[in-house]
Formats: C-alpha cells, sequence, structure tokens
C-alpha cells in the first residue's frame, strides 16, 4: 500500500468542494469563463458561494484570470484527477448505482482519505461495505493520481501567526 500524507484527509476536503469540483470541470469541459458567465453557468448557486468557490481555486492556484477564468496547469491536472476518480466511481457502482459527476469525484477522494481503506490490486469487498481494513481493487491508480497532484502542486496554506500560537 502507498503511504499516505497526514494531510491527505485535509487537501482531500479542499478538492472535494462540489462547487470546486464544479467549476474546476466546466472550464475544463467548455473553456474559460468570464466573470460575468459564472452566474450563467451555475445558475443555482448563489453569488457568494460562486465568489467562495473561485478565491478557493485562485488559492490553489487551479485558475488564473484576465478577462476570463482559465485553468492553470494544476487546475488541468486537478481536472484529469476528477475525471480519473469519477471514472472510477462509474465502473464500480461508487458510491451509488446512479449520481452526478460531482458527487461521484468527492466520493471517490472520500473514500482514498480513509486510512483502513487499502487500494491494492487484489480482489476484496465493495467499497460502500468497507467497515474495517479493507481493499478496494482498481483504486490505486486514482490514489496514485492524487498523490502525485499533491506531490507536484499542492502547497499547504501558510499559517498565520495565530494558527501558530494557538
Amino acid at each position: 500500500m502507498t503511504s499516505i500524507p497526514t494531510d491527505l484527509q485535509h487537501v482531500v476536503g479542499r478538492l472535494s468542494a462540489p462547487g470546486l469540483i464544479r467549476l474546476i470541470s466546466e472550464i475544463d469541459d467548455h473553456g474559460p469563463i468570464s466573470r460575468r458567465g459564472f452566474t450563467r453557468s451555475f445558475p443555482d448557486l448563489a453569488r457568494h458561494q460562486i465568489r467562495h468557490t473561485v478565491q478557493e481555486a485562485r488559492d490553489l492556484d487551479l485558475i488564473h484570470s484576465m478577462s476570463e477564468h482559465h485553468l492553470t496547469e494544476a487546475g488541468e491536472a486537478l481536472a484529469e484527477l476528477y475525471d480519473a476518480a469519477a471514472r472510477w466511481g462509474r465502473q464500480h457502482h461508487y458510491p451509488a448505482q446512479e449520481g452526478h459527476f460531482a458527487h461521484r469525484v468527492s466520493s471517490t477522494l472520500a473514500l482514498l482519505a480513509r486510512p483502513e481503506i487499502s487500494t491494492s490490486a487484489t480482489p476484496a469487498t465493495r467499497p460502500e461495505a468497507a467497515a474495517g481494513a479493507s481493499t478496494v481493487p482498481g483504486l490505486e491508480t486514482v490514489r496514485s493520481t492524487l498523490l502525485q497532484w499533491m506531490k507536484d502542486y499542492y502547497r499547504a496554506p501558510l499559517r498565520t501567526a495565530y494558527e501558530t500560537a494557538a
């Protein structure tokens, strides 16, 4: 089993936000989004949710903007990770037979962050049956992609003086 960084759960938590998944996937699938285009692309999200998602994407260096928001190299690599996670989820009917893209991605990434899950290629139980130590076939590729993305692109946020003292 691949060694799991201690901050994996934190990173997965940040990358699993449905708004972030949708933003990165939308730009990857349809190209750059103008500042005014967000409300058309995400009519179900309130403006403060869109602002928060865009700020999170900037903080993670996933997008850059001039007149339109484009994916950075890290954003393009994350879009590939999202596609791999969704593909694995569809193939294994995880977390359910039917589901939308963002939910499949976030559920698959959350599964990767569970310390009791082994991703080796040996046959084992279905992911949703994993209560104790379990092996989930085929998930190693997705985990490897995630760990490589973290190594290449993820920079932990700098701690403020308040957080350091606490």
